[in-house]
């Protein structure tokens, strides 16, 4: 597995490959200038049967397979569960990968876009979740790790509209 720097470099194989993809998450809250650690990527996906093919090519390309399962017996990236609404969560060769049809309260990718902001990555736009709304869903969340980040993402929101 991949060290954390790697994080960026997962995303710059989706972005090479055209995938159409929002990141989310707390990477995508650390883009926006948040002091906080993560050791994955989270991206909401297109799920048309274009993109979810692109993504799939991605997802070879970073030897990507399903989490959970033995080394000796990966699974690998199966697209019809990309197009759809659930969570496939991978571990790649530069570390683990989130791929979403939806998040909280069944947002899609369509859903997110205006809820988004560009950011460029290695010469590249990429569209992170705007930090407004990962703190809402932050503090909407009862997971214990989510809830206790909010504290510092509101300070960071609040550092960005001064």
């Amino acid at each position: 597995m991949g060290e954390p720097q790697d994080l960026t470099s997962i995303l710059a194989v989706l972005l090479e490959e055209r995938v159409d993809l929002i990141l989310v998450g707390a990477l995508a809250a650390v883009a926006q200038g948040a002091p906080i650690t993560t050791h994955d990527v989270e991206v909401v996906h297109a799920r048309t049967p274009e993109n979810v093919a692109r993504l799939v090519t991605a997802l070879s390309r970073l030897n990507a397979h399903y989490r959970g399962r033995p080394a000796s017996s990966p699974l690998p990236p199966d697209p019809i569960a990309l197009a759809g609404p659930g969570h496939s969560l991978f571990v790649t060769d530069l570390g683990p990968l989130d791929c979403l049809g939806v998040i909280e309260g069944g947002m899609s990718y369509d859903d997110l876009l205006p809820l988004s902001l560009q950011i460029e990555l290695d010469g590249r736009a990429l569209r992170v979740l705007g930090l407004e709304t990962i703190v809402r869903l932050k503090r909407a969340s009862t997971a214990s790790k989510d809830r206790l980040v909010v504290p510092i993402l509101e300070e960071t929101l609040r550092k960005s509209r001064a």
